[in-house]
């Protein structure tokens, strides 16, 4: 796929979360967390901070969209604490699959990369730990599947 059919595709997948998420927010809410409560609260405010954000980007060049951790984005980041590198795709909830890095952006470790850019150092909170990291890298998901079939055998 070369650069200019995959950034509009890149486009049409960006314009389709816009209205999924923000358009249909109530019902996709709705499907994950039914109950109202602190948790749906913040969820929320997550979708409109993202949404708004590819409002703004929709409309940009292609190469700024790839400064940012986007749903459907991989993204490489470094442990400040002993140095060791994860990669991992970010999807949707339906789409998760932790075993092979496939991670709901609802998940601590993407809820807070999510909006991100690339070099940006985050300070991760979860129930079991605080550690920081950094974002060495960010690439479309297209991208990675390109890779991944240059490096098999």
């Amino acid at each position: 796929m070369n650069l200019r059919s995959e950034d509009k595709a890149l486009k049409e997948t960006y314009i389709r979360q816009l209205i999924s998420l923000r358009d249909e927010k109530d019902l996709f809410l709705g499907a994950y967390f039914p109950e109202f409560g602190s948790r749906r609260t913040q969820v929320e405010k997550l979708l409109s901070s993202y949404t708004r954000m590819l409002e703004h980007l929709i409309d940009r060049p292609s190469n700024e969209w790839r400064n940012f951790v986007l749903i459907g984005c991989g993204v490489t980041v470094t442990y400040m604490d002993d140095g060791m590198t994860e990669s991992f795709t970010i999807v949707f909830p339906d789409e998760a699959q932790p075993d092979i890095n496939r991670i709901s952006f609802f998940s601590p470790i993407a809820e807070q990369l999510l909006m991100r850019s690339c070099g940006d150092l985050v300070s991760m909170n979860t129930s079991m730990d605080a550690y920081q990291v950094r974002i060495d890298r960010i690439w479309s998901s297209e991208e990675g599947v390109e890779e991944e079939r240059r490096a098999a055998p």
